[in-house]
């Protein structure tokens, strides 16, 4: 089914090239600034995944210490018997400057599965941050597609508004002619002069909805005077309901942003579990440089060793901390399941306004010709003085009333299309139906 589709001379003489619905798409992602912060918010979660990853990998750093004492440290080997004749001296340990540099290393071996666990998390959160862009994306495509066709509407609008101007210009014109030949009364053309002037009207106030609809798609790509190109025609073959509601069920993402948050929450339980059991992990320092003193020389210049910690008692909340994340996984559950009923119907909702608005349009068309046909036979007779004035100016309005309806339902057939394409069906599908032949 093909739809006449008018354009206004003389709208926006300093229009910029046509722009297609794929073309439009491609700019306003590379354009719009809440795409463009979804996608940096999505950035710091891949980083924060990368910081997790590496939880469990050994630690190297070089350490160093210096002080400088007010005396020496020494030992007094004197016995502390009384009247013992044979004085030792004082042995000194250190001197009053001391100092060690060493590289000092630790890798945890085992922490009850947290390390994992805080892993499994942040891979999660990456997972919830990828669905709630890929939202974000999808609804930035159904305001694309309101204000695409809704500039295409208020382009049409004008364009038939301009039209019943011309036409009842010059309507009124052969009704002064006829005037002044005495084939019609005066208030025949006094009614022609009265149409004219309301369809004036009409036109300002459409050229108001154009200006407003052309700033609502320039503001949105931060262009200029964008021009939209698509085929007049629909597509004759949408999906099914039953097509949808399996490829909605699929990969909806905010069916998957709550099976993400299932899972976040279920590394979260066995983080909070991991807190029960022992942590094991490796040790070690190797001595660079140090002073010169006994002391030193004492200790030794490396070591290695394996430490180990058994939580006994603790005052963290480990039991309300298990019980809070298993909580935030069932409440992840529970959402995921009302999400799916509320998709459902809206689902159901806007394939019901995508059928009506089908049917409209299938039903406008014989409407069209009818009307057609009228105002043919209504100007004919007003020429030969078989009608009125008013006759031929209610024919001019009702085709117009037809053509307009004519558009306002394929805009709203697209609009529900693009709601049924982003709920279950594929964006780039929709892009090529609309792409000119």
């Amino acid at each position: 089914m093909m739809l006449v589709w008018l354009l206004a001379s003389g709208i926006g003489a300093a229009q910029a090239a046509p722009l297609t619905l794929s073309d439009a798409w491609q700019r306003l992602q590379s354009a719009s600034d809440l795409l463009k912060a979804e996608q940096l918010a999505t950035d710091r979660a891949r980083s924060e995944r990368e910081v997790a990853g590496a939880l469990g990998h050994p630690q190297l750093a070089l350490s160093g210490t210096y002080a400088y004492l007010d005396d020496p440290i020494a030992l007094d080997l004197n016995p502390a018997l009384p009247g013992f004749p044979i004085p030792i001296p004082t042995l000194p340990l250190t001197e009053r400057d001391i100092y060690r540099a060493s590289l000092v290393g630790s890798w945890p071996i085992y922490a009850g599965g947290r390390i994992q666990a805080a892993q499994a998390v942040k891979q999660a959160e990456l997972e919830v941050r990828l669905q709630e862009q890929e939202i974000q994306r999808r609804e930035r495509f159904t305001v694309l597609v309101e204000r695409y066709f809704g500039l295409q509407l208020a382009s049409q609008n004008l364009a038939l508004h301009q039209s019943q101007v011309a036409a009842l210009e010059r309507h009124l014109t052969n009704a002064e002619k006829l005037e002044g030949q005495g084939q019609i009364a005066s208030v025949e053309r006094m009614n022609a002069a009265v149409a004219v002037d309301q369809a004036r009207i009409a036109r300002a106030q459409a050229e108001r909805q154009h200006s407003l609809a052309q700033r609502a798609l320039d503001s949105l790509l931060q262009l200029s005077q964008v021009a939209p190109a698509t085929r007049d025609a629909i597509p004759d073959a949408p999906p099914t309901l039953a097509q949808l509601q399996q490829g909605m069920a699929r990969s909806h993402p905010a069916l998957a942003l709550f099976d993400a948050k299932t899972r976040q929450a279920q590394g979260s339980i066995a983080a909070e579990r991991g807190r029960y059991k022992p942590e094991v992990g490796l040790f070690g320092s190797y001595t660079l440089a140090e002073d010169n003193s006994i002391l030193s020389e004492l200790e030794p210049e490396w070591l290695v060793g394996v430490r180990v910690r058994v939580p006994l008692f603790s005052n963290d909340g480990r039991g309300d901390r298990v019980r809070a994340a298993k909580s935030a996984e069932l409440e992840a559950r529970h959402r995921k399941a009302q999400t799916e009923q509320d998709l459902e119907l809206l689902l159901a909702s806007q394939y019901a306004n995508l059928e009506q608005a089908r049917y409209e349009l299938n039903a406008l068309d014989s409407a069209e010709r009818l009307a057609r046909e009228n105002r043919r036979l209504r100007e004919l007779a007003f020429r030969q003085g078989l009608g009125t004035s008013l006759e031929q100016v209610d024919a001019d309005q009702r085709l117009m009333e037809v053509q307009l309806g004519k558009a306002r339902a394929r805009y709203q057939y697209l609009v529900a299309l693009a709601q049924v394409t982003t709920l279950g069906g594929d964006l780039e599908q929709m892009i090529n139906w609309m792409e000119p032949q």
